[in-house]
C-alpha cells in the first residue's frame, strides 16, 4: 500500500543545505522505506514534544515524520544531520 506523503514546507531548504548526493539518498529513503514501506511500523517511535513522530535513521541524517494511519497520510517534518540534534530542534519547531 502507497503512502500519501506531504512536506513541511521547510523540508526543501533542509535538503538544498545537504547537497545534491545527499539529498538524493535520503528521498530515496523516503520512497522505500515510507511512501511504499510500512511508515507506521519501521522508524524508532519519538518522545517528549516530538511525541507522535516517528524517525529513520540514513548515514549520519535523520528523517523525521508523523504518520496519521486514518488518512493514510504521512507529514516529513524535517531531515538533518543528528550533530547537535539539529533535525530534532527543527522539527519540534514544524510540529
Amino acid at each position: 500500500m502507497a503512502w500519501s506523503v506531504e512536506y513541511h514546507p521547510d523540508v526543501q531548504d533542509d535538503l538544498d543545505s545537504i547537497g545534491r548526493a545527499e539529498a538524493r539518498r535520503i528521498l530515496e529513503v523516503i520512497k522505500e522505506r515510507i511512501i511504499n514501506g510500512s511508515p507506521d511500523q519501521s522508524g524508532k517511535p519519538l518522545t517528549g514534544n516530538l511525541a507522535g513522530c516517528r524517525r529513520i535513521r540514513t548515514g549520519s541524517y535523520r528523517i523525521i515524520y508523523k504518520v496519521d494511519g486514518k488518512r493514510v497520510h504521512i507529514l516529513v517534518l524535517a531531515v538533518g544531520p543528528r550533530r547537535d540534534k539539529e533535525a530534532y530542534k527543527n522539527a519540534g519547531k514544524r510540529v
